[in-house]
């Protein structure tokens, strides 16, 4: 054990004092902050005026107005004229040269068919962004409405208006009759499960590479001489699984200053559009104050966050170790980097899968996939993030899973040890699985 604690603190020692554990663990939030700033003001920079032309040949949605001289839509207010969109109407289609060579960008073509099939034609030059071609939609579908109602002459528009009810579903649970948001918090447990997969990637591959690099500078060979490779091996996973966990809680640190100022920045005005909010506020309301008055705060103080912190460190724990296993035998069975590619695809197979289960578990979080992949070792670290973000999850569950998922770290780590231990005194070959198969039943 004492020989594990030092392999665990000289793989602790000599990743966080390196300069790029430093740079990205102080700057990992701002840059991933200013990257998301940055693709949002490039996105806005991007958007380009669209001239919109509407081709109303039978007259359905347009008419000529003798006041202007033009014409002009029947229903005033149901397109959305700001900078980015300009309307304008006719009743001739343009020749397809003038359209090309003129100032407009868009032209939809509307026939008297458009009740049936519900399908004007867009003709563009550039293809346009689908936030344009879908707020096109919604308002010649207002206008397409307005006047299909108009033409029953039945009941004017007005009165089709007071009669139509949009219906919004009001969810509540049937034990408390509350709104637990479960659909919303599967979209939180979801970041976790996002960040226990970035981490056994990311830090798995860490120590493959670091097994490589030994084995590559021979320095394997005099530290085997003074301790076990199952040995090194725990502690090589052991110290970087540290590593890993020491990086995120830095950055949970980090995230909760920039919470803290952005709430100072509110509460003192700084920001436009948060001195715009605060005024909607009573006098003498907080950032906090707001903050509570928001759904989106509402869901998240839902979440049992005790459980869910708890359980995040032990999936992430376990997913990490159950990988990171995997990853060290790969490293110890090859000479190089390149060598690897042969096989990654088992182990990335599974970890992938998790991901997508994950996503796929987020639209039916209480759905059978979910509740099966909650429980299979390979997938329970990411998928099970989203059931506790939800809740309902009964303890003998959490227990059996994680009670799983151990039994499988432990004999992973055992095979994979069998294979380090003789992988790592290997060279100059490239074995098969075959070759490793029979490593695994080597007498030490």
């Amino acid at each position: 054990m004492n020989k594990i604690m030092l392999i665990i603190k000289r793989e602790y020692s000599s990743r966080v004092k390196k300069k790029s554990f430093i740079i990205m663990t102080l700057l990992g939030p701002l840059l991933f902050a200013g990257l998301m700033a940055g693709a949002i003001f490039i996105t806005q920079a991007d958007t380009q005026e669209s001239k919109i032309l509407i081709v109303d040949e039978p007259g359905l949605i347009t008419h000529f107005s003798q006041e202007h001289q033009q014409f002009v839509p029947n229903c005033l207010d149901c397109y959305t004229e700001n900078k980015n969109y300009v309307y304008r109407f006719t009743d001739e289609r343009l020749a397809d040269s003038t359209f090309i060579n003129g100032d407009y960008t868009l032209m939809i073509v509307v026939d008297e068919a458009i009740y049936e099939h519900h399908q004007p034609t867009l003709f563009y030059k550039k293809v346009p962004g689908m936030n344009v071609t879908q707020q096109i939609e919604r308002d010649l579908e207002k206008a397409a409405e307005r006047a299909k109602v108009q033409s029953e002459g039945l009941l004017d528009y007005e009165t089709y208006k007071r009669m139509k009810v949009d219906l919004s579903l009001n969810k509540l649970n049937i034990v408390d009759g509350e709104n637990k948001f479960e659909q919303e918090r599967a979209g939180v447990g979801m970041v976790f499960a996002v960040i226990i997969f970035f981490f056994i990637f990311v830090f798995g591959a860490y120590v493959m590479r670091g097994v490589i690099e030994e084995k590559t500078n021979r320095i394997i060979e005099v530290i085997v001489s003074s301790v076990r490779p199952f040995e090194l091996m725990m502690g090589k996973i052991i110290g970087i699984a540290l590593v890993a966990i020491t990086q995120f809680l830095i950055w949970v640190v980090f995230s909760m200053l920039i919470f803290f100022v952005a709430g100072s920045l509110f509460e003192s005005g700084a920001f436009e559009q948060a001195a715009s909010m605060q005024q909607q506020l009573p006098q003498n309301a907080d950032f906090a104050t707001y903050l509570a008055q928001q759904e989106g705060f509402q869901l998240l103080v839902a979440i049992n966050w005790p459980l869910m912190l708890s359980m995040f460190l032990l999936y992430f724990v376990g997913g990490y170790l159950l990988y990171a296993s995997l990853f060290a035998a790969i490293g110890a069975a090859v000479d190089s980097e390149t060598d690897t590619q042969q096989f990654m695809m088992p182990i990335m197979m599974p970890l992938f899968f998790s991901y997508f289960l994950a996503i796929l578990s987020v639209n039916n979080p209480e759905g059978t996939a979910a509740y099966i992949a909650s429980f299979v070792p390979f997938t329970s670290p990411t998928v099970m993030m989203v059931r506790v973000a939800v809740g309902n999850v009964p303890v003998w569950e959490l227990i059996l899973s994680l009670a799983l998922l151990a039994g499988t770290v432990v004999a992973l780590t055992w095979l994979a040890g069998k294979v380090y231990r003789v992988g790592i005194l290997m060279y100059g070959k490239r074995p098969s699985y075959k070759e490793i198969w029979k490593w695994i039943f080597y007498k030490a």
